[in-house]
């Protein structure tokens, strides 16, 4: 039997089928564009997502017998806030998890849950983009559009209804909502209460792996489906990465090293400890897990912006033959890398990036490793900020980033650990896949994380870098003086 995994990405839709043996045997992907009405506004018609999704389930169909075709999995965007009406279509377009529009309502909200012992963990969630607090900028903003609400749903879970015609919520869904008593397992009802809406409009909850329901018989006319095909409840992108990279009962930090840097750290339930966004996975209702998430905003895009911007060219590789293992730790420049802000350090989306060290003896490839080094110092604090146990011994790690050796070397000196490159196909899509073929029973958690080389933290750079890096932890209250002059 095949198994697809549907991954509602910010910029595409991904689509993967995996075997019954958790080989990935197909995978697609389909674009579309994110519309910007105004400065820091992002939205996009949730109809879009589905367009994509229809075209790449009749492309499947027509690449496999559709007979053998048995779960659909679906993950994605997380934050990301769609409105349906009474009729469950779109309200209005929906608001995504980049907006910023939502900015200069988040600390007045966040005061408010700091008074109360019940959202006081709701406050430190909070940030713009988020389901709450969009939902409370459409009832400020557009208060007719606000009445017509009777249900709001992330991407992944909008697709599940349009596939079957069941409204479902997942635990991750839920706990990144800021809506819900991640504590307690029950949605806030001082949440509720300021938002003006019911459960009726958030739930019914559902662990992963639980299937909502089947493909609708007029979808099957139009895919030629003879069959039924299940649907689950799916999951966020983050948790069906976990469950790719087979991390999620191992409780071994991962990084993913895209656009932006994000360290995912599985715990235990009601593990609280340190910064990062707590995000709440049961896969089949036998175990939650705490799959805590924490963000640097701008990792492999402040690169790209100092390759394409900066020194103006396309070579993603340039100045890094010109960077020697004898310089690591010693660069006597350092780079601040949050040009896009941070919300989980610093909480402040104002900040911005600078270089400085900078003599007449400063050459380019300098300023480059200075680029590297500086999102290294931003993962480390992250990871040192989500109170570890124990500071691990190996982590893995995935992503575009990944291809430069030069930066993977940086990076295990900067986090003094052993960082395994991963090197299999470990996406939210193929996560989707895997959870779908868990709920036919099939497949218990497994991975696609073939080992790829590993980097070794060298102890002469170790100790260098440690001090360079406490260094680096001043430069945000010195910036911020600086800026607010």
């Amino acid at each position: 039997m095949y198994y697809i995994g549907l991954d509602i990405g910010t910029s595409a839709l991904k689509t993967t089928v995996i075997d019954d043996s958790g080989n990935i045997i197909y995978e697609n992907s389909y674009g579309y564009t994110i519309l910007q009405p105004k400065e820091g506004w992002r939205e996009i018609d949730p109809d879009v997502w589905m367009q994509a999704v229809m075209q790449g389930l009749a492309d499947i169909v027509d690449t496999f017998n559709q007979k053998d075709i048995s779960v659909i999995g679906v993950t994605g965007q997380m934050h990301t806030t769609v409105f349906l009406d009474e009729n469950k279509e779109p309200v209005r377009n929906a608001i995504m998890w980049t907006d910023l529009r939502t900015d200069c309502m988040v600390e007045k909200l966040r005061k408010e849950c700091l008074q109360r012992e019940e959202t006081k963990y709701i406050a430190k969630i909070l940030s713009p983009g988020s389901p709450a607090v969009n939902t409370l900028w459409v009832k400020e903003h557009e208060p007719r559009s606000f009445a017509r609400i009777h249900k709001i749903m992330t991407p992944y879970a909008y697709i599940v209804y349009r596939l079957t015609g069941k409204s479902s919520a997942d635990y991750c869904e839920a706990s990144t909502s800021s809506l819900y008593d991640i504590a307690a397992k029950k949605w806030s009802p001082y949440m509720l209460h300021k938002l003006g809406i019911t459960e009726s409009f958030l739930g019914p909850l559902y662990a992963s792996c639980d299937v909502a329901g089947t493909l609708q018989q007029s979808l099957c006319e139009r895919l030629q489906v003879t069959h039924d095909i299940r649907v689950i409840a799916g999951t966020g992108d983050n948790p069906a990465n976990a469950v790719a990279m087979g991390i999620v009962n191992r409780r071994e930090p991962i990084i993913s090293l895209g656009t932006s840097g994000v360290v995912i750290l599985p715990k235990q339930d009601m593990d609280f400890e340190g910064r990062g966004k707590n995000v709440l996975f049961n896969a089949d209702h036998t175990q939650f897990v705490n799959v805590v998430q924490g963000t640097v905003r701008a990792a492999g895009g402040t690169h790209k912006w100092w390759v394409e911007n900066i020194i103006k060219t396309d070579d993603m590789a340039v100045d890094q033959k010109l960077i020697s293992p004898d310089r690591f730790g010693k660069n006597t420049i350092l780079f601040f890398p949050h040009i896009t802000g941070d919300k989980l350090i610093y909480h402040d989306l104002s900040t911005r990036g600078a270089f400085i060290g900078l003599s007449a003896n400063s050459r380019r490839e300098d300023m480059t490793q200075a680029v590297f080094e500086g999102v290294g110092y931003a993962i480390r604090e992250a990871l040192e900020n989500m109170k570890l146990a124990q500071w691990p011994s190996r982590i893995k790690i995935n992503g575009g980033g990944t291809k430069s050796r030069i930066w993977m070397q940086i990076l295990a000196d900067i986090l003094h650990t052993e960082l395994e490159v991963v090197t299999g196909k470990a996406t939210p899509g193929y996560g989707a896949a895997l959870l779908a073929a868990m709920a036919d029973g099939v497949l218990k958690q497994r991975s696609c994380d073939q080992q790829g080389e590993v980097y070794t933290a060298q102890d002469g750079a170790v100790q260098a870098y440690h001090r360079q890096y406490e260094k680096y932890k001043r430069m945000y209250s010195a910036l911020k003086q600086i800026m607010q002059e």
